[in-house]
């Protein structure tokens, strides 16, 4: 008997209805479900209610409804598992969902018949060190982000790739992006779209003083580490939009392949950039 994970944004109406209906086909069908507790008290089912932690790493497949950011949050939960995950958008953009709501009966049908593909995708790992010591770390399927407080001046960052210095930026903070992410926080910041099956990560600094100062692409298994070398104000380290991790003056942050992937659910059909162009175009 199959084990369905399920996790819905239930702040968006479109996903609770869905949800719904979802939970009572893939009971009919004979699978067990677990529910985040908070999808299990707005279904009104605390029976199904489980926490996070190990028993979300023995689900077969694990069903987001919600937007991108439903669908990083819980690929967080669940990748170090290797469960694969499956989107259902509710939300407005929908990068990484593999289906919309108003498909999602029929489309879970295939699924439960194994009429599916698995994608993985890369995810990085962030780890902040002080004196040489570890204080955090953290993964993200999107970016790392190093950026100033809100009611800070800018901040000087050294970018180590490898063994070499390979930037000097005075910026409002700098974002290292999988291919995945280039879509993301980077692309706003003036990166470039990287198809996710790439092999690299992505340095894109956010707001930079000079006007020579560019993204950089670098192998996905090159150690990047990026020096806090001097900061007015507050800076911090966030990932996937996280909470931030609060950094000092001589603090490096080291960033690179998680040794872990996210994998995602995909339909037959699916392609890359055809929903680049579709999402890109606002239809």
């Amino acid at each position: 008997m199959p084990t369905f994970a399920l996790v819905i944004n239930e702040d968006k109406p479109t996903a609770v209805t869905t949800g719904e209906r979802i939970l009572q086909r893939l009971e009919s069908s004979g699978a067990a479900v677990l529910l985040h507790p908070a999808a299990a008290r707005r279904l009104g089912r605390p029976d199904l209610a489980v926490p996070e932690g190990p028993r979300w790493g023995e689900a077969d497949m694990l069903i987001v409804l919600g937007g991108d950011g439903t669908l990083i949050r819980a690929v967080q939960r669940v990748a170090p598992y290797g469960v694969p995950v499956l989107g259902i958008n509710t939300g407005h953009l929908g990068f990484l969902t593999a289906m919309e709501s108003g498909d999602a009966l029929a489309q879970l049908d295939r699924v439960l018949a194994g009429g599916y593909e698995l994608e993985e995708r890369m995810m990085l790992q962030a780890t902040v060190l002080r004196d040489g010591q570890a204080l955090a770390a953290m993964s993200a399927l999107n970016d790392a982000v190093i950026s100033k407080g809100p009611r800070a001046r800018m901040v000087h960052l050294e970018v180590v790739v490898g063994e070499t210095e390979v930037a000097r930026y005075r910026a409002d903070g700098v974002i290292v992006a999988t291919p995945t992410g280039s879509t993301a926080y980077s692309l706003s910041a003036g990166g470039p779209v990287v198809e996710p099956t790439v092999d690299c990560l992505l340095i894109t600094p956010i707001c930079p003083h000079t006007m020579s100062a560019r993204s950089i692409v670098v192998g996905a298994d090159v150690a990047v580490s990026i020096r806090v070398a001097a900061s007015p104000g507050e800076v911090g380290l966030s990932a996937d939009g996280s909470d931030p991790f609060p950094l000092l003056p001589g603090d490096v942050v080291r960033v690179g392949r998680a040794p872990y992937t996210a994998r995602l659910v995909r339909l037959p059909g699916y392609c890359f950039y055809d929903v680049l162009r579709r999402k890109l175009s606002g239809t």
